[in-house]
């Protein structure tokens, strides 16, 4: 209980002072539970204690020296985090998806410049928007983001087990998965031309576009969605840090319908470049229907599996509060 109480107060704190708080903080424990009545269990000791020092995120607070109040102390640490993840994807993303289209743009630099300028700020307004307005929305109806700590009265049985390394959810992966879905949204949305097989012929370099686009306009929303369903799926798992059952479903019904809009959208001909389809058609022994087909197929085998996982994951670590 004494390092779980430790882990709950410091796992909030900077890097730097997690150590010298934590040990401060078990002198003072031991202390405290020294100089306490003999006829007292150690568990007894111990209970006392903890309560008398109060909620580990209070305690936190006050370690740390100054109070924000931006989205609130309890909700602010972790907006930060998720804030400065959601940047840096729509910076990196969206510089990735403009330097690829730039190769094969014949627009002047100084036009690409200044769209270039002009999406990145749009975009990283869009997403502080988002990310400030869920931050929100969790503390106006008072739901935790910290697995296992329940905003009200605070006792000791709310502290959650240290964690399993394996039920730790890796914020490296979300974080490269909102890059990789930031480089492809913006690729649909604002360089839907320069998709498509780029193939050598004699000394140059052919290309046929992959998709049409008058009939891409008619599904951009659901392209959004998609994207930014993936995009909600690692925010989720950033804001919550490990395995549960809840989170767990969550995901895996996004994952769903997720996959459910993709499929949708790819079966609508309209989308696709008549001539890459002739193309294919041509030159491969696989009608295009059927490279749709797989396509789909391979859409549901990596839903289920990941489905599967984060449903097996959720079981098995969701039990630990």
């Amino acid at each position: 209980m004494i390092d779980r109480y430790i882990y709950a107060v410091t796992k909030k704190l900077p890097r730097k002072l997690k150590n010298e708080i934590g040990s401060e903080l078990k002198v003072l424990i031991d202390d405290m539970m020294d100089g306490m009545d003999n006829a007292l269990s150690e568990e007894e000791k111990v209970d006392k204690v903890l309560r008398e020092l109060g909620n580990p995120q209070e305690l936190a607070s006050r370690y740390r020296g100054k109070e924000r109040y931006l989205i609130g102390p309890n909700y602010f640490d972790k907006y930060l985090f998720v804030m400065k993840t959601v940047v840096l994807s729509i910076f990196i993303g969206i510089s990735v998806a403009w330097g690829f289209g730039s190769i094969f743009s014949i627009e002047s630099i100084a036009g690409m410049i200044g769209d270039y300028i002009g999406t990145l700020l749009s975009a990283t307004l869009q997403g502080a928007t988002w990310v400030t307005g869920i931050f929100a929305l969790l503390e106006y109806n008072e739901i935790s983001v910290e697995t296992g700590m329940k905003q009200k009265a605070w006792d000791p049985s709310q502290l959650p087990e240290l964690p399993d390394k394996k039920a730790i959810i890796s914020r490296g992966e979300s974080i490269f998965a909102i890059m990789i879905a930031t480089i492809i949204l913006t690729l649909f949305f604002f360089l839907p031309e320069i998709i498509g097989i780029y193939y050598k012929a004699g000394d140059g370099l052919n290309f046929i576009p992959l998709l049409n686009l008058e009939g891409l306009a008619r599904f951009k929303v659901i392209i959004f969605l998609v994207f930014t369903t993936n995009i909600l799926i690692e925010l989720i798992k950033i804001i919550k840090g490990r395995w549960t059952m809840k989170i767990a479903i969550i995901t895996t019904l996004l994952n769903v319908i997720s996959a459910t809009l993709s499929i949708n959208v790819i079966y609508k001909i309209d989308i696709w470049n008549s001539e890459i389809v002739q193309k294919i058609e041509q030159y491969t022994p696989v009608s295009f229907e059927r490279i749709i087909l797989i396509t789909t197929a391979a859409i549901i085998i990596i839903t289920i599996g990941e489905s599967v996982s984060a449903l097996y994951k959720g079981i098995k670590y969701g039990g630990k509060k």
